[in-house]
């Protein structure tokens, strides 16, 4: 299934939920900070993390539609794997890149809302194993869901999950971020 077949039906979803009014401060800035996790490259069973974060810009067109857009460092994995029995091989990858996401939102009390965004990454990344180092670029589907709390009118405190598929491989993070928003519709 197509990441546009998972979006359509959570954002036809919240549309029922919640008004299709334009939000006031519908521009926002974000920072957020994490660990990213691979469980295994090319087969290699890996199970490592890194930090990473992400700075992303966004736009609401009403209070539960929007879109952003985001410069991603998944960070650098450093590992051993077992190449052949009793021998390991360092292993390092990192990935880094720009999302463009479509966000659905649904506000569950006046502090509180999720968020659900799905879209594309354009990434570049490196892996090498025991120092031949591969170097390879492409885009691929990122996905993932967020809470959001309004600390005050235009500050949020942010906190959510993100899939990015980078070559086939899953990297899966977790941030926590801060939210500025701006502008007004009036």
């Amino acid at each position: 299934m197509s990441t546009a077949h998972k979006v359509i039906p959570i954002l036809a979803m919240l549309s029922l939920i919640t008004g299709a009014r334009a939000e006031d401060r519908p521009f926002h800035v974000e920072a957020n900070v994490g660990r990213s996790s691979v469980d295994d490259i090319d087969g290699l069973s890996i199970d490592d993390a890194a930090t990473a974060f992400r700075l992303e810009t966004g736009y609401r067109f009403f209070d539960w539609l929007g879109v952003a857009g985001a410069f991603v460092d998944l960070g650098t994995i450093e590992s051993s794997v077992e190449i052949t029995p009793g021998a390991l091989a360092p292993v390092k990858a990192s990935a880094d890149g720009f999302e463009v996401t479509v966000v659905g939102r649904a506000e569950l009390t006046e502090k509180w809302a999720i968020a659900a965004h799905a879209g594309m990454l354009w990434w570049t990344g490196d892996a090498s194993i025991n120092g031949v180092v591969n170097s390879d670029s492409g885009n691929d589907s990122t996905w993932g869901i967020g809470a959001e709390y309004e600390l005050k009118q235009a500050i949020v405190l942010t906190a959510g999950r993100r899939r990015y598929v980078v070559d086939d491989i899953d990297v899966d993070a977790a941030y926590l971020g801060v939210m500025v928003r701006f502008g007004d519709t009036e």
